[in-house]
């Protein structure tokens, strides 16, 4: 996900840099030219990595809705969890 707003953010700047230097002086025109040219531009030619985002997120979804850790944080939490789950039980059978 970082590669792909990486990316999308070099092409706003791009194409900012090349309409200036094409002659866009007045601001506003130059904001407006720039978003249009961009999101056209990443439309063609970031397909391939926002394929691959959205690729990513849907499986992170999928995992998630499975109870599975996504990543390093939600597997240290499940296990803290299970721990304390265990801990809790065995609270539970010691009183009388």
């Amino acid at each position: 996900m970082l590669r792909y707003t990486l990316l999308r953010t070099m092409l706003l700047f791009g194409c900012l840099l090349a309409l200036y230097l094409v002659g866009v002086r007045n601001p506003l025109l130059l904001m407006v030219l720039t978003a249009v040219t961009s999101i056209a531009l990443s439309y063609v030619l970031l397909k391939g990595p926002r394929e691959q985002m959205a690729r990513d997120l849907a499986q992170r979804a999928a995992r998630r809705l499975r109870n599975e850790p996504v990543d390093a944080f939600e597997q240290d939490g499940a296990e803290e969890d299970r721990e304390a789950e265990q801990h809790r039980g065995d609270d539970v059978r010691r009183e009388p």
